[in-house]
């Protein structure tokens, strides 16, 4: 039997039309975003409690802690100026990811138990949110595998095809969603970075780094988005594959 969409929006003679993805799914995935968010803050309060400039002096002396800007040579005064820099905008960028993935658990986990809710009342149960973290989470853990956000992408795409044709969509999403904690802590070390450039009077150094690395953030996103989205429409055509044969 084709798969066809229904006026409640699930697609009839798919494997996985009509189920509904558990509310402990839900939690556990909540879960796990606001640990991760933790440990991001418990990170940058350790930066901003236990690294100051002295600490940082002493490591620049004791050439423990080295910085070097391309073939900039740096006197010591310097080195401190820029690591205290780098160090004060990377505890601020970890305190703010990790703040802003705690208040994302909680608002996933609020509106997923207010869809859950009103589906005790015959209203249809959307869990594209769940599917984009379901990949998001594939991403992560396949990291280690080359174009992984087209994995991540395509186990979301795969699921969303059960109830709507927004496969794509939900991919992107999937290859984007991990990235953006990880590119908030570059952009923190890229502020950092310009900024401690700026303080010791190296303002041709700021702009050439910070625009080369402005640049790579951008083709980061961009690649994990666009891998995510090719994995999200490869995934919905599978599923419709398997639904086509069944």
């Amino acid at each position: 039997m084709d798969p066809t969409l229904t006026d409640e929006g699930n697609w009839e003679g798919h494997p996985t039309a009509g189920t509904t993805v558990p509310a402990f799914v839900d939690w556990i995935l909540g879960a796990i975003v606001a640990l991760f968010g933790l440990l991001a803050i418990v990170g940058g309060s350790a930066l901003a409690f236990l690294v100051d400039r002295d600490v940082l002096a002493e490591g620049i002396e004791d050439e423990v802690v080295t910085v070097t800007v391309g073939t900039t040579e740096l006197t010591e005064a310097e080195q401190l100026e820029v690591a205290d820099a780098i160090v004060s905008w990377i505890g601020t960028g970890l305190l703010l990811t990790g703040l802003g993935m705690v208040v994302f658990a909680i608002g996933f986990v609020v509106a997923r138990h207010r869809a859950h809710g009103r589906s005790r009342q015959d209203e249809p149960v959307r869990s594209y949110g769940t599917f984009a973290l379901l990949g998001a989470f594939a991403t992560t853990v396949l990291s280690f595998i080359p174009f992984s956000p087209a994995l991540g992408g395509a186990l979301a795409g795969y699921l969303e095809r059960g109830e709507s044709e927004r496969t794509v969509s939900v991919g992107t999403l999937a290859g984007l969603l991990p990235l953006i904690p990880v590119l908030a802590i570059i952009a923190s070390v890229l502020v950092g970075l310009v900024s401690g450039m700026l303080a010791i009077g190296q303002p041709g150094a700021a702009i050439a780094v910070g625009t080369a690395m402005f640049f790579a953030l951008m083709l980061i996103a961009t690649l994990g988005a666009v891998l995510g989205a090719l994995g999200g429409y490869l995934g919905g055509k599978f599923a419709e594959h398997r639904a086509s044969a069944d």
